[in-house]
């Protein structure tokens, strides 16, 4: 599970950091920094900070609501603790708000809180990026109305590609987030089920989606329709 902590107190960001060492963690000091890793390696739940120099934490919210990583949940945490400040970040699409100075036992209780709602979310959802439909609940996809016989796995990646379409993923990403294993286990399992995929979606642009290989770099999912 990775967290991104946006905090420019170095000391802070590094208590958080250790607080959080049951977590996948990475620590960022200025917000733009941030934006440029997000399309690249995107967490599962990003806590930041509202008060930074130049680009602010609520700068950071409206920017990434409206990007294509807009499910990524957020935590604030800061020291501005008047109800209008709250109320203008929940309602700007915050998960949560806490109020420093911050407590480990809550920080830790709140972004689980934080991740059992959007487990249960995903569990329901319906993803649909024409002429494909992915049910989560069901673990089943299909085009054109009819369905597609896919393996748990093959689920699991296709739906990750259409989560993270245009981004080029290299193979160690792709172990890491869909088997949850290490890059130097052997790779040549990303690429067995990548061309499974590519026969079964007939993602070959037939239907305006295409999966291509980066030539010592990983795979892409093309959305042939925006390129």
């Amino acid at each position: 599970m990775k967290v991104y902590v946006l905090e420019d107190d170095l000391d802070q960001s590094e208590l958080y950091k250790f607080w959080l060492d049951d977590f996948e963690c990475k620590t960022f000091d200025k917000a733009r920094d941030l934006i440029k890793h997000i399309p690249f390696e995107a967490p599962d739940i990003l806590l930041i900070d509202w008060n930074l120099p130049k680009v602010g934490g609520l700068d950071v919210l409206h920017w990434l609501k409206g990007s294509r990583h807009s499910n990524i949940p957020v935590i604030f945490l800061t020291s501005r603790n008047t109800e209008d400040d709250i109320v203008t970040a929940l309602t700007d699409g915050a998960d949560d708000y806490i109020v420093k100075p911050v407590n480990q036992a809550i920080l830790l209780a709140r972004i689980n809180a934080v991740i059992r709602r959007q487990l249960n979310n995903q569990s329901d959802k319906t993803v649909d990026t024409n002429p494909y439909v992915f049910n989560s609940k069901a673990n089943t996809v299909s085009y054109n109305s009819v369905n597609v016989s896919l393996t748990n796995k093959e689920f699991e990646l296709a739906l990750f590609f259409f989560n993270n379409e245009d981004v080029l993923m290299s193979r160690d990403q792709l172990l890491e987030s869909i088997w949850v294993q290490s890059s130097d286990l052997n790779t040549r399992t990303v690429d067995t089920h990548i061309s499974r995929l590519r026969k079964k979606l007939v993602l070959n642009g037939t239907h305006g989606w295409k999966l291509v290989s980066i030539y010592h770099k990983g795979y892409k999912l093309i959305n042939q329709k925006t390129a």
